[in-house]
């Protein structure tokens, strides 16, 4: 009996596809949104299917990006401290799910208006440094999810220095867009990976149950183990992709709202969702929440969020140690 094994590995997670005489997937590589996008598609057309999917992720870039100057993003931080801006009704809908993921706490770990306080660390520049205390102060003061008023139509920020960011939700909102086609394809592909910058789709209709989501290790090669799960979208927060270090002192791209210095509470966390709507951009959020979070925050955050589509968390934290919440197991890389 032939098998064999087709590995993704993204930024933080490593899948693993297993069939049984099936046809070579078609790969296709992109960059997009600063980071790479790889689809690997097995059976249907596959060649239409990559391109379709990379063309519903340039549209959602086109819609969200912080840089592009006619994004729905770029329209709403120019008109911050002015006046409503009418959005589109996929746009309002990531704000809303946005909004959602802030009010789990208050905003305290999860932000779309903390760019500001990221581009005091240069992270929106890549020209890097630590800011004053005094800067950091007083630039939280106008960044917090309370700036954003959102109607149905239309969006505005309340003060003029005040900006949003979208790019903790919108490559999962673009897996969420990217799963909607998938579902609509005739004939149905056998398999579909996406790993979008670490954010990854695993497609079958439902057929594959036995996915294996592969955890990387923060500090290491290859994985720490892995998960079983069918039909998901994934999502990792870590702060071994985009980070600079002084004095020894390792300063991720994952800014903390409740104190507007980087994240340091963990290594990773990964978000195992559900295929379900909005479910891709939930939980990159909520990868956010978690990796922002203390052990026993993340015990209480979990409760809270039922009925949002998570299957599981992975988390490993600062020093190492890695823990699970919900209904996975996390089966270490000796036993395989």
């Amino acid at each position: 009996m032939l098998i064999a094994a087709l590995i993704v590995v993204g930024a933080a997670v490593a899948s693993f596809l297993v069939w049984h005489a099936s046809p070579e997937p078609l790969i296709s590589t992109y960059f997009l949104m600063d980071t790479v996008l790889t689809v690997k598609t097995i059976g249907g057309d596959a060649a239409t299917i990559n391109e379709h999917l990379y063309a519903l992720a340039s549209d959602v870039d086109g819609m969200t990006s912080y840089y592009e100057p006619k994004s729905e993003t770029a329209l709403v931080n120019a008109a911050a401290g002015k006046e409503p801006v009418a959005v589109s009704p996929e746009y309002g809908a990531l704000l809303k799910a946005a909004a959602a993921v802030e009010a789990i706490d208050q905003g305290k770990t999860f932000d779309i208006a903390i760019a500001p306080v990221s581009s005091l660390w240069g992270f929106t520049t890549k020209d890097f440094r630590i800011p004053a205390a005094g800067e950091i102060s007083e630039t939280l003061a106008y960044c917090h999810a309370d700036q954003l008023e959102l109607s149905d139509t239309t969006a505005q920020l309340r003060d003029s220095r005040a900006r949003i960011d979208l790019g903790g939700i919108a490559k999962g909102y673009a897996l969420d867009v990217m799963e909607a086609y998938l579902r609509t394809v005739k004939p149905q592909p056998l398999q579909v990976i996406v790993d979008f910058g670490g954010n990854l789709l695993l497609y079958s209709d439902g057929r594959k149950t036995d996915w294996k989501i592969g955890i990387r290790d923060p500090r290491g090669q290859g994985i720490i183990g892995y998960v079983l799960s069918g039909d998901a979208f994934v999502a990792t927060s870590g702060d071994y992709e985009r980070y600079f270090e002084k004095d020894g002192r390792r300063y991720c791209h994952i800014i903390d709202p409740s104190t507007g210095y980087p994240a340091a509470l963990n290594q990773s966390a990964t978000v195992i969702s559900a295929i379900q709507p909005m479910h891709g951009a939930i939980g990159d959020a909520l990868g956010k929440v978690f990796f922002c979070s203390s052990a026993e925050a993340q015990r209480i955050l979990f409760q809270e969020m039922q009925g949002m589509g998570v299957v599981g968390i992975v988390v490993v934290d600062a020093a190492g140690t890695q823990s699970t919440l919900g209904q996975i197991t996390l089966v270490p890389a000796s036993a395989q």
